[in-house]
């Protein structure tokens, strides 16, 4: 393991010694096991045992609690003669009985303590191989070549219902009636912060949909005569290709993005802001439903069914991936004009990172601004025909009961088998050993429970740095220790004070509303004494408030290039916050110290 890695070892010892009070000398002694196991493993598999080996007993505890069944991993030997691992027994054998049943006394305490320790390093980010990267865009090649409509009677039946809900869905959309704008990432054709806001292509394909003399212009006839070469002299193309890229991810591997054209990206995001309004509060038969800003609907509703059972979660594998083009246009057959600016918003094909490309099967890949919005309401007019389909039952009724967030999906649990049966047939394919159907444990949208209980664990991201210079470690950790503290991990957090301490300096405090990293408590007042003893402090006369000299956190900034009818647009679609001549960097979070008041 690097040097710094220590930090993540010690971080799950303390998770594991969080308070013992309550364990008897033997389950003491049965922890320091663990903690010797933890270390040995540590030792002798690097950092893997943590990221990847314990995530998959996390995994098994997961499935567990919705099949009522432990089935022992090869990873983890088990008490002989007993099907509970032996690492953590302490807690295991407080959820399971000798042979693997979940225990009707099963405390949600205990169910979180063990998912704490088993999925607390699943989402650090760390460095991917190669082998990782050929694994990832083989997958993606080969889910896009799977991708074809069958010709099941099933699939029938179920599109062309499919198509009758999807115009009553969409009757009054205007897709005319967009706001173009940027997306935050990366585009395939370069541009980079201001330069965005200079266009330099013609794409036929979108231009016959959403002229360019009306949707990338915001002067109208006087912007075209003034910069009328600028206008001659644009690249006139038929169409676009994307690019891929591989950022980290989580413990699994880097996950695959897709990078648009910056003309492309320009009318997507126009075009997936309106279908998200349209679908989340706009019409009568989604709002509510398929929700896009709102992940607490979802997570509320898997909380509660966690202990009542109602609602069920499924878990789509490669769910963007597998919504095949062939299926966005059977679903939007009835609505043609859309379906028209769709296809015209979409790149047909795709760079791979080895120079080649590819033509694509799927609708549109994740990076694409179309891709969560219409992936969603695939997803919820298919499970929605389905079960209308097999039940005979009105539209209306079927279609408020399943909830969809992107491809975080519930439905009730008696709905369930008939949701799934849909999804399949049409192509998509649902991963059951995820998906929460039985049991007392559910997941969606960032929320884990457990009978009533939620049981997410706090989580690692950021690596660590020994840069006293790394605003987003500080931020991160800071957030990370806080977290930890307010679950009652007091070990953990004050070994993470102490790590940041050493690191940054001494760590002011305040409340959850200031401006500054810190450590949360309750009461201004008392942050303010706390500060006294730790920071140099004055009293600010204009503002009649106690400052003190802390360490806070800004981006970096350089005065802008931009000007004329590029600055105009820039300054009307997305007015800039603070001085407009000056342009915010991404990604670039500095440490600097000033004077703040306690919030």
């Amino acid at each position: 393991m690097k040097s710094q890695d220590d930090i993540y070892v010690n971080l799950h010892e303390q998770l594991i010694r969080r308070d013992t009070l309550e364990l008897s000398s033997s389950d003491k002694l049965s922890l320091d096991r663990d903690i010797k196991t933890l270390r040995s493993r540590c030792s002798s598999e690097g950092l893997a045992f943590v990221t990847k080996t314990l995530p998959k007993l996390g995994r098994a505890l997961d499935h567990a609690l919705v099949s009522g069944r432990f089935t022992p991993i090869r990873e983890f030997k088990c008490t002989k003669g007993w099907s509970r691992p032996e690492f953590l027994r302490v807690y295991f054998n407080r959820v399971f009985n000798e042979d693997g049943f979940l225990l009707d006394t099963a405390s949600p305490d205990d169910v979180k303590h063990l998912r704490q320790i088993l999925w607390f390093a699943y989402k650090l980010e760390r460095p991917y191989s190669e082998s990782d990267k050929a694994r990832v865009i083989e997958t993606f090649e080969r889910t896009d070549k799977e991708l074809k409509l069958s010709d099941d009677p099933l699939a029938s039946d179920l599109l062309v219902l499919a198509k009758i809900i999807t115009r009553k869905v969409f009757h009054d959309f205007d897709h005319k009636d967009i706001h173009p704008q940027h997306g935050p990432g990366a585009v395939a054709t370069g541009e980079r912060n201001e330069g965005k806001w200079v266009f330099a292509r013609l794409f036929n394909s979108i231009h016959q949909v959403y002229p360019y003399y009306d949707y990338y212009v915001v002067g109208g006839c006087r912007e075209l005569s003034d910069r009328l070469d600028w206008y001659k002299g644009l690249q006139r193309l038929e169409s676009g290709s994307a690019k891929v890229v591989l950022v980290p991810k989580d413990s699994r591997g880097p996950r695959l993005i897709s990078c648009e054209p910056l003309e492309y990206q320009w009318i997507q995001q126009g075009l997936g802001r309106k279908l998200a309004r349209f679908l989340e509060y706009g019409s009568p038969y989604t709002r509510g439903r398929v929700n896009f800003t709102d992940q607490e609907i979802n997570g509320k509703l898997a909380e509660t069914s966690s202990a009542s059972q109602q609602f069920a979660t499924l878990d789509l594998k490669d769910a963007s991936d597998r919504v095949s083009l062939e299926l966005v246009r059977s679903c939007f057959a009835t609505t043609p004009d859309l379906l028209r600016a769709l296809e015209a918003c979409r790149t047909t094909s795709t760079r791979l990172p080895n120079g080649s490309f590819i033509t694509l099967n799927k609708f549109a890949p994740m990076g694409s601004a179309l891709c969560f919005p219409v992936e969603a309401f695939i997803f919820w007019v298919v499970i929605v025909a389905a079960i209308v389909r097999a039940l005979k039952l009105p539209l209306e009724r079927v279609g408020k009961f399943v909830y969809v967030y992107g491809d975080d999906i519930l439905v009730p649990t008696a709905w369930a088998e008939l949701s799934i049966q849909g999804l399949e047939a049409v192509g998509l394919i649902v991963n059951r050993d995820k998906s929460c159907i039985t049991g007392y444990f559910r997941e969606s949208c960032g929320v884990d429970a457990f009978k009533g209980v939620n049981v997410t664990p706090s989580r690692l991201h950021t690596p660590w740095t020994d840069r006293p210079s790394d605003g987003a470690c500080l931020a991160s950790y800071v957030a990370l220790a806080n977290d930890l503290s307010s679950k009652g991990y007091v070990n953990a957090s004050d070994y993470l004070w102490r790590r940041l301490e050493r690191q940054y300096g001494k760590i002011p405090y305040g409340t959850i509303h200031a401006s500054y990293p810190c450590r949360v408590i309750q009461s201004p007042a008392h942050a303010q004494s706390l500060n006294r003893d730790l920071h140099r402090w004055r009293w600010n006369k204009r503002y009649q408030r106690i400052e003190y000299f802390l360490p806070s956190l800004s981006s970096r900034r350089r005065k802008i290039v931009l000007d004329g009818w590029p600055r105009l647009m820039r300054d009307i679609i997305s007015p800039p916050v603070g001085d407009p001549s000056v342009i915010v960097l991404p990604r670039s979070m500095k440490i600097k110290r000033g004077w703040a008041g306690v919030a």
